[in-house]
């Protein structure tokens, strides 16, 4: 019996759905609304099967649900435009952060119940299908974001980013500024592997870059932005400009080098040293062993 009135419903869906065929140009215009009924008819099909069910209210009326995924559908389109063009340089957490807090808020839309009622839309967009298709596009921007270590470089609510990244930048933009003035200023006097004037005039402004960067590393508050930027920086120095950044700490380093190579020296003398000042005591005078050979011979005749 269930089945029988199961198929009767399919069928009536069908005709409803069908008769669109039957009318002309004129009457398709005037019938436009046939789009949602289409909706409607697929999700009281599916409402008849036992694996798929769907709470009244929003049976009745599907076009909350079909605005929360128009809105994810724009949100996802805004999130992917951004990632690539924030792709190289790499600078996704700094300028992407709003477009991700909005997906967030969709997904949270759809998973909350909808106003004036106690259903969500959880059934109708997340489950109603194998693959999945918004949970899946939901994850691969999660799992982008979590890899990118973006929330390192963002307030806690995500909607402002860190003073110590935008110092970062600030530090980063201001080196990348010495070497453009500094490449400008004199070409002329710049060999093509020459570029020492780039090391003197820049140097402390990759000290000071340099060192916020440890910093930074060592408070956990690394994102992607500030890692692919001093990489980008430790290759221009290093590898493009040939320069080095001088130790200040010289004299204490040469010091324990100093201390540690001659350390085996200094054992192996004290130990040489220990050793024969024994054999010292061991060794009785000649005297000492004559008179101690007469008393064993006096001892022996008594």
């Amino acid at each position: 019996m269930m089945y029988a009135s199961t198929l009767v419903c399919l069928l009536l869906c069908g005709v409803c759905l069908g008769s669109q065929w039957l009318l002309d140009d004129t009457q398709r215009a005037v019938v436009s609304d046939l789009i949602p009924r289409s909706l409607w008819a697929e999700q009281l099909s599916l409402s008849l099967l036992s694996s798929y069910s769907l709470a009244p209210d929003v049976l009745q009326d599907p076009s909350n649900c079909v605005q929360l995924l128009h809105e994810f559908a724009n949100n996802s389109a805004d999130l992917s435009n951004c990632l690539a063009n924030k792709a190289w340089p790499v600078r996704l957490c700094q300028h992407c952060y709003k477009e991700y807090l909005q997906l967030k808020v969709t997904m949270n839309k759809i998973g909350n119940p909808l106003q004036n009622s106690t259903v969500s839309c959880t059934t109708i967009l997340l489950q109603s299908d194998r693959v999945q298709v918004i949970v899946a596009l939901n994850d691969f921007f999660d799992d982008l974001w979590s890899n990118s270590k973006c929330a390192n470089c963002l307030q806690k609510n995500s909607t402002e980013i860190l003073s110590s990244t935008i110092t970062f930048m600030n530090l980063f933009d201001g080196l990348i500024q010495c070497f453009n003035k500094t490449m400008q200023e004199s070409p002329i006097l710049v060999k093509p592997d020459n570029f020492s004037r780039v090391c003197q005039s820049c140097n402390e402004s990759y000290r000071n870059l340099s060192d916020w960067y440890t910093k930074l590393d060592h408070e956990k508050t690394l994102c992607i932005d500030l890692e692919d930027a001093m990489n980008s920086t430790r290759r221009l120095w290093s590898k493009t400009f040939n320069c080095t950044l001088p130790c200040t700490d010289t004299v204490p380093v040469i010091a324990v080098s100093a201390f540690i190579i001659f350390l085996p020296v200094v054992f192996y003398l004290s130990s040489f040293l220990h050793s024969e000042q024994k054999k010292r005591k061991l060794v009785l005078p000649k005297r000492l062993k004559s008179t101690a050979s007469v008393a064993n011979i006096q001892d022996k005749s008594n």
